[in-house]
C-alpha cells in the first residue's frame, strides 16, 4: 500500500537516478517535471482520501456478515439541531459518535453532557474546524487538538481517545499531532455530502443505494434535514436487517 514515507523514498531514488543519468547521457527536462508531477499528485491523493492511509493510519470501516454499521456527525454541537438528534437516536435506541468542534461546545455543554449520558461517543474534530487547517503547524494543530480535549474534559471528566480530521484532510503535521496526542483516527466508508444538498430525499437515496455491511457513515448535525434524513434512513437500515451500533463496538467486533 502506497503511504508517505515509501511514496517519498522512490521520489528521492528516481530523482537521483536521474541526476546520475545525466552526467553521462542527456536528460530531457521532461522526464524531471513528470516525476515531480506524479509526486505532487500522489501526496494531494493521500491528503485528500481519508481512507488511503497515506498519512495516517485511518479507521474508515469494518468488514463484517452481520450486517452492522455505525453512524456518526460532525461539526456540532448546535443547539437547534443536535437535541433532535438525539430524540430520534434514543427513539430507535442508537447509539452514535459526535465529532465535536471546541468552539461550539461553549455555550453547549448542556448539549455535551447529553450526548455524553445517553451512551453516544463524543470525539475530538479541532477547535476552530477552520478551513486554513490543514496548513497549520503540527504544533498549532495540536494546541487545537488539546483546547478542544480540556474543554471536553471539563465539561463531561472523559478523556477524548478519537480524533476525526476537519474536511477528512490529512498530511506529514497532523500526523505528528495525533501521534501526540495518542488518537485513534477515524474516517468514513459512505458519506452522506449532507452538507451539499437540502433535498432530504436526495441525501437519503445517496446513502440507501451506498449502503453496505461495515460501514461508518458521515452525517453532519449541522443541517435541519438531518432530522428527516435520520429518521428514514434508521427505518430502512433497520427493515432490511441492518444492525447499528457505536463505531467502537463496530471495528473492535464487541456487542452490544
Amino acid at each position: 500500500m502506497l503511504n508517505f514515507k515509501t511514496t517519498t523514498i522512490v521520489f528521492i531514488i528516481l530523482l537521483l537516478i536521474l541526476i546520475i543519468l545525466n552526467c553521462f547521457i542527456s536528460v530531457s527536462f521532461i522526464f524531471y517535471v513528470l516525476i515531480i508531477a506524479l509526486y505532487v499528485l500522489l501526496l494531494s491523493y493521500g491528503s485528500y482520501f481519508i481512507n488511503s492511509n497515506f498519512y495516517i493510519r485511518t479507521i474508515c470501516s469494518k468488514k463484517n456478515n452481520n450486517k452492522e454499521i455505525a453512524i456518526t456527525f460532525d461539526d456540532g454541537p448546535v443547539k437547534e439541531i443536535t437535541p433532535l438528534i438525539l430524540d430520534v437516536l434514543k427513539e430507535f435506541n442508537i447509539k452514535a459518535a459526535f465529532f465535536c468542534i471546541g468552539n461550539r461546545i461553549i455555550n453547549n455543554e448542556s448539549i455535551l453532557k447529553q450526548i455524553d449520558e445517553e451512551g453516544h461517543i463524543i470525539g475530538n474534530h479541532s477547535y476552530s474546524h477552520s478551513c486554513y487547517f490543514d496548513f497549520f503547524s503540527s504544533k498549532k494543530m495540536t494546541e487545537e487538538l488539546i483546547k478542544t480535549e480540556d474543554i471536553i474534559y471539563q465539561t463531561i471528566g472523559k478523556k477524548v481517545r478519537f480524533f476525526r480530521p476537519p474536511y477528512g484532510v490529512t498530511n506529514p503535521a497532523l500526523k505528528k499531532a495525533v501521534n501526540k496526542m495518542k488518537y485513534t483516527v477515524i474516517g468514513w466508508s459512505l458519506r452522506s455530502l449532507d452538507t451539499k444538498g437540502k433535498d432530504h430525499r436526495k441525501i437519503l437515496s445517496r446513502v440507501k443505494k451506498r449502503l453496505k455491511p461495515g460501514d461508518i457513515i458521515l452525517f453532519h448535525d449541522i443541517n435541519p434535514e438531518i432530522i428527516n434524513v435520520l429518521r428514514e434512513f434508521i427505518e430502512y437500515a433497520l427493515s432490511n436487517n441492518y444492525k447499528i451500533v457505536r463505531f467502537d463496538k463496530l471495528i473492535n467486533n464487541v456487542s452490544d
